[in-house]
Protein backbone atom coordinates (compact mmCIF):
# COMPACT_ATOMS: atom_id res chain seq x y z
CA UNK A 1 0.00 0.00 0.00
CA UNK A 2 1.44 3.27 -0.99
CA UNK A 3 1.45 6.05 1.81
CA UNK A 4 -0.33 9.13 1.33
CA UNK A 5 0.73 12.56 2.45
CA UNK A 6 -1.99 15.02 4.45
CA UNK A 7 -3.25 15.99 0.89
CA UNK A 8 -4.06 12.68 -0.27
CA UNK A 9 -1.51 12.56 -2.52
CA UNK A 10 0.27 8.97 -2.99
CA UNK A 11 4.06 8.91 -2.15
CA UNK A 12 6.06 6.09 -3.43
CA UNK A 13 9.44 6.66 -1.32
CA UNK A 14 8.95 6.40 2.07
CA UNK A 15 12.25 8.83 2.28
CA UNK A 16 9.74 11.24 0.69
CA UNK A 17 6.95 10.81 2.98
CA UNK A 18 9.09 10.85 6.05
CA UNK A 19 10.36 14.32 5.06
CA UNK A 20 6.82 15.77 4.25
CA UNK A 21 5.23 14.40 7.27
CA UNK A 22 8.49 15.90 9.29
CA UNK A 23 7.43 19.40 7.43
CA UNK A 24 3.87 19.16 8.10
CA UNK A 25 4.59 19.46 12.08
CA UNK A 26 6.37 21.77 14.06
CA UNK A 27 9.53 20.03 16.01
CA UNK A 28 8.66 22.23 18.96
CA UNK A 29 5.25 22.01 20.36
CA UNK A 30 3.73 25.40 22.88
CA UNK A 31 5.49 25.44 26.42
CA UNK A 32 8.20 24.07 25.57
CA UNK A 33 11.05 25.35 27.58
CA UNK A 34 13.71 26.26 24.49
CA UNK A 35 17.34 28.04 24.83
CA UNK A 36 17.32 30.74 22.05
CA UNK A 37 21.36 30.83 20.51
CA UNK A 38 21.04 33.00 17.32
CA UNK A 39 25.03 32.87 17.08
CA UNK A 40 25.20 36.88 17.36
CA UNK A 41 23.30 37.12 20.84
CA UNK A 42 24.34 35.90 24.38
CA UNK A 43 21.81 32.60 24.71
CA UNK A 44 18.69 32.72 26.44
CA UNK A 45 15.55 30.41 27.98
CA UNK A 46 12.10 30.70 27.03
CA UNK A 47 8.82 29.33 26.42
CA UNK A 48 7.23 28.37 22.61
CA UNK A 49 4.24 29.92 23.02
CA UNK A 50 3.51 29.65 19.08
CA UNK A 51 4.61 28.20 15.60
CA UNK A 52 4.15 29.08 12.15
CA UNK A 53 5.00 27.33 8.83
CA UNK A 54 6.68 30.40 7.08
CA UNK A 55 8.52 30.04 3.75
CA UNK A 56 9.49 26.80 4.02
CA UNK A 57 10.62 26.20 7.32
CA UNK A 58 9.19 26.67 11.18
CA UNK A 59 9.64 29.29 12.85
CA UNK A 60 8.94 30.36 16.53
CA UNK A 61 7.16 32.96 18.65
CA UNK A 62 9.08 32.64 22.17
CA UNK A 63 7.71 34.00 25.83
CA UNK A 64 11.23 34.96 27.35
CA UNK A 65 11.97 34.50 31.34
CA UNK A 66 15.02 36.64 30.81
CA UNK A 67 15.41 40.34 29.08
CA UNK A 68 16.87 39.48 25.68
CA UNK A 69 20.32 41.60 24.63
CA UNK A 70 19.30 44.85 23.39
CA UNK A 71 21.67 45.39 20.46
CA UNK A 72 18.74 47.05 18.27
CA UNK A 73 15.18 46.03 17.69
CA UNK A 74 14.43 42.65 18.22
CA UNK A 75 11.56 39.92 17.34
CA UNK A 76 10.48 37.61 18.99
CA UNK A 77 9.59 34.93 16.25
CA UNK A 78 13.02 32.79 15.94
CA UNK A 79 13.51 30.09 13.68
CA UNK A 80 13.80 26.45 14.54
CA UNK A 81 17.23 26.44 13.88
CA UNK A 82 18.10 28.38 16.90
CA UNK A 83 16.63 26.31 18.98
CA UNK A 84 17.22 23.14 21.63
CA UNK A 85 14.80 21.88 24.12
CA UNK A 86 15.77 22.49 27.86
CA UNK A 87 14.31 20.69 30.88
Amino acid sequence: MTPLNDRGIALKSAKYYRILRDLSEPRYSELNKVRVNDGKNAPYEGYVIESQFDKGRWIYMISITETPPSQGSWDNWVLEEWLTLTK
